[in-house]
């Protein structure tokens, strides 16, 4: 018996136990003959041992069967784009997407990657314009060039993750992320962006903004290596049990 069948058949058991439990301490409640009381406990106490029984099985599989991780990295992304799905609507914002199929997972945790999407995203929707187009695209990648002054984290031949975010943007409203700002304190979007930068390095990853004036678009992409291991999680047992 495959493992989600086996987990279905188990729940579903020991639900059934559960109501057969219940009818009998309902039962055992109205006895008034000392013979019925005394069988109505047997089958209780026979009733938990079986009940038991079922939840080792259950632990049993959930631990030695884990799941495999996959599909992180788009994951997070959509769920915080229906966070700003609103105000994306609200500016009339044409959104596309582009995802590379079996896109391997990431080394960076999933808290770390989910802050730095938000803080990307929150500039792309403040910066967009009206009636304008947002895209977010993913791709793997194997770096076999020379690594320029911006990109120092990357290394030869290894694989990396690719993610991007490209919005339509006029130069006056978004500067170049980096550039010197005349002494000028930065703005509270670009503090945002510039932290976030910060977790993008401490977890092994690059951040570049670029803008092309031609086309009026604005780009943030990040890269970090790709994870070489499978990955595995466990689901909450007790949502099963209760």
């Amino acid at each position: 018996m495959e493992w989600p069948l086996a987990i279905e058949s188990l729940v579903y058991t020991k639900r059934v136990l559960d109501s057969i439990k219940k009818l009998t301490q309902l039962s055992q409640a109205k006895s008034t003959d000392k013979g019925s009381v005394e069988l109505y406990h047997s089958i209780l106490k026979d009733i938990g041992e079986t009940d038991l029984l079922l939840e080792a099985f259950l632990r049993y599989l959930f631990i030695n069967t884990p799941l495999k991780k996959k599909e992180t990295v788009h994951r997070l992304i959509d769920e915080l784009l229906k966070k700003y799905q609103s105000p994306l609507e609200g500016k009339r914002v044409n959104l596309s997407k582009s995802y590379e199929e079996d896109l391997p997972e990431i080394i960076i945790p999933d808290e770390p990657l989910k802050y730095i999407l938000n803080a990307i995203l929150q500039y792309g929707v403040k910066a967009v314009t009206s009636h304008g187009d947002m895209e977010c695209s993913t791709r793997s990648l194997l770096f076999q060039g020379e690594v320029s002054a911006g990109q120092k984290g990357l290394r030869k031949d290894e694989r990396y993750i690719e993610i991007k975010v490209v919005f339509s943007a006029y130069k006056k409203r978004v500067r170049l992320f980096g550039e010197s700002q005349g002494g000028h304190p930065d703005e509270p979007l670009d503090l945002i962006l510039r932290l976030a930068e910060e977790v993008v390095r401490k977890n092994q990853g690059i951040m570049e903004f670029k803008t092309d004036e031609k086309s009026e678009k604005a780009f943030i992409s990040i890269r970090f290596p790709s994870e070489r291991r499978e990955v595995v999680y466990y689901q909450p047992i007790d949502q099963y049990l209760n």
